[in-house]
């Protein structure tokens, strides 16, 4: 499915280019005696992620491991859809970027692999909806769902939002 969404979209044509590796890797939460999740199989920052994506070390990409790892919630990836796997497998697989010279060409360590940079999100923030509703648009939450809006218009999350039926 990677090497597919790879070769699909033209924003990962740089990561084919420079044969950027990548391993994928499943990570499951512990289940109790009823089979019954306890814990994430993922955390970011104490909050459950489906997946995450990390460079891996020099040395490790020596020693014949890929140029960057993504780790998918195995837990979430069995219940998900082909549309939401693709989906996340793409936001994932979006975080490896190439560094370039300035001539556009593929930037390369002392082994001659890519030399690979982790692209952040265009947009992060934490939310607590009690702070956004006792201060409105002096709040942070608000500011930034503000900010959000008038960089992608009211129809940037076109999926999102759908009116309740009466």
């Amino acid at each position: 499915m990677a090497a597919a969404i790879l070769c699909e979209f033209a924003t990962h044509k740089p990561l084919l280019d420079a044969r950027v590796r990548v391993d994928c890797v499943f990570a499951y939460s512990d289940k109790d005696d009823r089979g019954v999740p306890k814990n994430n199989a993922i955390t970011r920052r104490g909050q459950r992620a489906l997946g995450q994506c990390r460079k891996i070390k020099l040395k490790d990409r020596v020693l014949g491991r890929a140029d960057a790892e993504i780790t998918l919630d195995g837990d979430w990836w069995i219940a998900a859809n082909d549309d939401e796997r693709r989906a996340l497998l793409d936001h994932e697989l979006h975080h490896i970027s190439v560094e370039v010279d300035s001539n556009g060409k593929a930037v390369t360590d002392d082994f001659t692999r890519p030399k690979i940079i982790m692209r952040r999100h265009d947009f992060e923030f934490g939310w607590f909806a009690v702070i956004a509703q006792r201060h409105g648009k002096a709040s942070q939450e608000v500011i930034q769902a503000n900010q959000m809006m008038d960089a992608g218009g009211q129809f940037f999350w076109p999926d999102v939002w759908k009116p309740k039926a009466e």
